[in-house]
């Protein structure tokens, strides 16, 4: 069965611009590996809580699969993501635009 999902996390918690430039390359490459690519878009910002990288779709990608694919995406992405920074914070947001 398909669903679609609005695709969005934040990595949080990064110290310095070599940790965020890193992480934001992490996450492009991750979105490639599973061919969200052209579906996922990820970019930098900074709030004054420090330096963060978000990934997120503009519109709903359709999924079959999801909820067995999600959280081993989850978890392999938040293990890569502590690998090379180990103090970041991962927080998922999946969005489900056909139940609202």
């Amino acid at each position: 069965m398909s669903v679609n999902i609005d695709v969005a996390l934040t990595v949080r918690g990064l110290a310095n611009e070599r940790e965020w430039v890193g992480t934001t390359d992490l996450l492009v490459e991750v979105f490639e590996d599973e061919r969200l690519e052209n579906e996922v878009f990820v970019w930098m910002g900074e709030t004054e809580d420090g330096l963060f990288v978000r990934a997120e779709s503009d519109y709903p990608v359709i999924f079959s699969g999801f909820f067995r694919w999600s959280e081993a995406f989850e978890d392999r992405l938040t293990h890569r993501v502590t690998a090379l920074v180990p103090h970041a914070r991962v927080a998922f947001d999946w969005g489900y635009p056909d139940e609202e």
